[in-house]
């Protein structure tokens, strides 16, 4: 069924997903994982892509680099076109520059960082529905945005079925081993290197939480069939993204925005949309009665 939205609640939902997007940037410039803050990088890996390919040989990801003011001025309008959207959420160029130029960003960032980091993928395709004027075009964009989400989760976790890992009782203490080695070794009194530690001596521990991580992002297969448990399905998102920073020391904010379309926003605008006009409502014959008098 098409999810259907009027344009005051289309403008909250701009509000909403693009202020989570704002979070996630500011997050990156902190991070100094923006185009200038890479200090014009050399060696790049365009891995077996062929939109990287196209990129590389067109020279997008060394033009936005080599010069340090192309590369901040190329941040300043990713960034911008975030703020403008927040600004105007009735406009539809404002996402469209976004989601141009964090295609762009995105290719660039990944091929000079020589590792896909996946969770930027969340910023990739959240800005995708607010590009369409027309509302039904949205609505429909939005319903696909979720199938994509759960899409995610699933497929994750019938990997993890299929390929027979969650049969291996060392999983988990190799993935500890294969990822948290440096940590260990530069930080093994913190308390995270003492949590890697316990599930390494454990591995019965880890092997629990690697199984009911795939427990967990398999039953997401549920909403392909209805909507009914989107919600249960947001918290156990949740859990999952707690779940890996803990266990793996990896946080997907920027992934989280993509959760954000499980929740049922036709019933919170809906419920919020009532109570505004009970209140104006109210007012009025508050007004009325006063003039009366």
């Amino acid at each position: 069924m098409n999810t259907v939205f009027d344009g005051e609640q289309r403008k909250i939902l701009v509000r909403i997903f693009f202020g989570w997007v704002l979070l996630a940037l500011l997050w990156r410039w902190m991070d100094a994982s923006m185009l200038s803050q890479l200090e014009s990088p050399v060696l790049g890996n365009v891995y077996k892509d062929l939109t990287f390919w196209l990129f590389q040989l067109l020279g997008v990801q060394e033009a936005l680099t080599t010069g340090h003011g192309l590369a901040l001025a190329f941040d300043l309008l990713l960034t911008g076109s975030v703020v403008l959207a927040l600004v105007r959420p009735a406009g539809v160029w404002s996402p469209r520059i976004y989601c141009t130029a964090i295609l762009f960003y995105f290719v660039t960032h990944t091929t000079y960082a020589n590792h896909h980091y996946r969770p930027i993928i969340g910023l990739l395709v959240a800005g995708l529905p607010f590009v369409f004027r027309s509302l039904d075009r949205f609505g429909r964009s939005f319903q696909a945005l979720r199938y994509y989400v759960l899409f995610l989760y699933t497929s994750a976790g019938l990997y993890k079925v299929f390929r027979g890992s969650w049969l291996n009782m060392d999983q988990m203490t190799n993935i500890i081993e294969n990822t948290q080695l440096e940590l260990l070794l530069t930080h093994g009194d913190g308390w995270h290197a003492q949590l890697f530690t316990w599930l390494l001596v454990h591995e019965w521990a880890g092997w629990a939480l690697f199984f009911a991580c795939t427990v967990m992002e398999t039953l997401f297969i549920i909403g392909f069939f209805t909507k009914r448990w989107d919600v249960a399905l947001y918290f156990t998102a949740m859990i999952l993204h707690i779940g890996f920073y803990f266990t793996m020391d990896f946080f997907a904010f920027e992934l989280i925005v993509l959760d954000l379309t499980l929740l049922p926003w036709n019933k919170f605008l809906a419920a919020r949309g009532r109570t505004f006009r009970s209140f104006e409502d109210e007012a009025n014959g508050q007004f009325e009665i006063t003039g009366r008098a």
